[in-house]
């Protein structure tokens, strides 16, 4: 989606609006208008049992943040923060529900506190043998609603179509990167100093951060040269959701697989080790490395092995309704690591609804980022 906000010249050297994969649609939207608009529910892959060392808890939360409520429970039951597990970072502004695990030490922890406001509410509970540890999903159940949608409703519903049939470029979403791009940034200085910070936390966030925005540069050339749902030379394949690829062997049931959309066209996750790619796609992902060299060269003095990422994202069981003439609601599920952000940008101009309280926390980052300045001239 394209950013409106005028970007800071410290971030405004990062790529940000990413090539679209379709013509763009003469289609208007906003999203997550109010917090039920975006509702995320994520689809676990174990089953639990009735006893166990860690207790899985389905919790559905408003106006939060995954942070908060990890640190919530972890303070009610009296465990470290670290202990506490989950599968992915969910949105503050949003209706989610989401999988937590706590370890059982001496007895079951009274959690009666937390359930008590209507932030949170305990959908489900069970027990399993291990922690439950980031990407550790089946995937995750979206329902948005648009609204104040401006253009034809025929071509709306012909470019949801086409999504529905293709898919859309698997990029990474703005949200990687954090506000004005403030991961990529402290990831520059982490890699400049060397230094890793003390949290742990904010680490894997900086090395994250980076190795996407490579990745996303690495797709938008093959989104520029129409390659990004097609076979290209010295192409690796990988499955949706995967970090694995193998390279191509030319024959006709890997041709019938990559056509039945069972196997993707993938770009590397940047990290130590050869790239499995040759040929052209080699070319595209060392022009990259080579442009980004603090990036590339950081990644790999941190220990980061190299991995893959399916280059397309499919969405088989999109569905869509209008509520009314200018409210449109999405339905669709993506596999952990995924982004919705990633379909609405090839819908049409969509943009996040501004409320009073992000205004003002925008208008107290800039003036943050200002005194900073002043000072450093000072």
């Amino acid at each position: 989606m394209t950013n409106e906000n005028p970007v800071n010249s410290e971030s405004s050297h990062y790529q940000s609006d990413w090539p679209k994969a379709y013509p763009q649609l003469n289609m208007q939207a906003q999203f997550r208008s109010c917090d039920e608009d975006f509702q995320v529910h994520e689809v676990t892959n174990r089953e639990l049992a009735e006893s166990g060392p860690h207790m899985y808890l389905y919790i559905e939360k408003k106006g939060t943040n995954t942070h908060w409520l990890a640190r919530k429970l972890a303070n009610h039951a009296k465990i470290d923060l670290k202990d506490v597990g989950y599968a992915g970072l969910k949105d503050r502004h949003a209706v989610t529900r989401q999988w937590f695990s706590l370890p059982i030490k001496n007895k079951e922890p009274d959690l009666t506190h937390v359930f008590n406001s209507d932030e949170f509410t305990l959908i489900e509970k069970g027990f399993y043998g291990v922690k439950l540890k980031r990407g550790a999903l089946g995937g995750n159940q979206f329902k948005l609603v648009l609204r104040n949608v401006t253009g034809e409703r025929s071509e709306i519903e012909s470019r949801l179509a086409l999504i529905k049939s293709n898919g859309v470029p698997n990029y990474f979403g703005a949200q990687r990167f954090g506000h004005d791009n403030e991961n990529l940034i402290q990831a520059e200085k982490f890699y400049h100093s060397g230094k890793r910070p003390r949290n742990r936390q904010k680490t894997s966030m900086y090395l994250s951060a980076s190795r996407s925005y490579l990745f996303n540069q690495m797709l938008a050339q093959r989104v520029t040269a129409s390659t990004w749902d097609n076979i290209i030379e010295g192409e690796v394949f990988g499955f949706s959701g995967s970090l694995r690829g193998f390279t191509q062997e030319g024959t006709e049931e890997e041709l019938s697989r990559f056509q039945q959309k069972d196997i993707h066209p993938t770009c590397a996750l940047w990290g130590r080790g050869n790239s499995l790619a040759e040929k052209q796609l080699l070319e595209i992902e060392k022009d990259v490395a080579n442009s980004n060299t603090l990036f590339s060269e950081g990644i790999e003095k941190q220990g980061m092995k190299q991995e893959r990422r399916a280059t397309r994202l499919l969405l088989p069981e999109l569905s869509w309704e209008w509520l009314e003439t200018d409210v449109l609601e999405l339905k669709f599920e993506l596999a952990s690591g995924l982004f919705a952000t990633s379909v609405l940008r090839e819908l049409g101009h969509i943009t996040e609804a501004l409320r009073p309280e992000d205004e003002h926390q925008a208008y107290m980052h800039r003036k943050a980022k200002e005194q900073a300045v002043k000072g450093k001239s000072e």
